[in-house]
């Protein structure tokens, strides 16, 4: 009887967008049967980089990975799910439709999947958790900027209410296992954190009391919805706001998995 034969991680290939709304992206191991995971990259577009740093990873080994790339031109401040222009595609909804072209293409599952979004791909990331839950097994959101908190008396994006105060989405998302991580120096606000009135009164004004602050909102509204579900908060020591740096010596994609996988 001969060994099973242990899976190779492919690289990631470029894949172009199909037409507008649809956006383009990088894909590894897309073998029927296997789970999906798609990672999405924060606003320096390094989805190349991203989908090469978990396709390489032995833990993903037997994991397809989607890596979109959301332009600004194509997906507007696809970060909070939103266009600028008419002609703009929500990010949300140019996600879907990518998978669903690539469920066809590679006779791959791509109706549930793991998600994972690092600063601003995790704003997108938690944000598109919530709207779509029923798409997402399990989240991992790593160092946003800023959160939709789940408050129906904060206008989304800051919160999840309409403009008389109603909440533009149910507590489904509670369901999701979900990992908060975030680098306990990830604490310099520069020109990349926004800053305004409403988010530094309700979230504070760096990172890391920000992920703090919406680990804590979300386990009072789980409260509040009478489940026990709330996210899990990690710090990563001696880590700031640098992808590269928290995967070389933080050790974040092995971290990653364990919240993933």
């Amino acid at each position: 009887m001969k060994p099973p034969v242990k899976p190779t991680n492919a690289l990631p290939s470029f894949r172009p967008s199909s037409g507008a709304g649809v956006p383009e992206s990088f894909i590894a191991n897309p073998r029927p049967g296997q789970d999906v995971l798609v990672v999405v990259h924060g606003i320096s577009r390094n989805a190349a980089e991203i989908a090469m740093r978990f396709a390489i990873h032995p833990a993903f080994s037997r994991t397809t990975i989607i890596a979109p790339l959301f332009t600004k031109e194509g997906f507007g401040q696809y970060q909070q799910l939103q266009t600028r222009t008419p002609d703009q595609t929500p990010a949300d909804v140019g996600l879907i439709r990518l998978l669903d072209e690539l469920a066809a293409e590679h006779e791959i599952a791509t109706d549930r999947f793991a998600l994972f979004g690092f600063s601003g791909g995790a704003q997108m990331a938690h944000r598109f958790a919530m709207f779509h839950p029923e798409r997402v097994a399990r989240l991992c959101v790593v160092s946003a900027g800023w959160y939709s908190l789940p408050r129906a008396d904060l206008p989304y994006p800051y919160g999840i209410g309409d403009a008389d105060g109603a909440a533009l989405v149910g507590p489904d998302f509670l369901d999701i296992p979900t990992t908060v991580i975030v680098g306990n120096r990830d604490t310099r606000v520069d020109a990349s954190v926004r800053q305004d009135d409403m988010i530094d009164t309700h979230q504070g004004k760096n990172r890391l009391r920000r992920a703090r602050c919406y680990s804590r909102a979300v386990a009072a509204y789980a409260e509040s919805a009478g489940t026990a579900n709330r996210p899990n908060l990690l710090t990563l020591h001696g880590m700031s706001h640098d992808f590269n740096q928290c995967v070389a010596e933080g050790d974040l994609i092995a971290i990653a998995a364990q919240a993933l996988l």
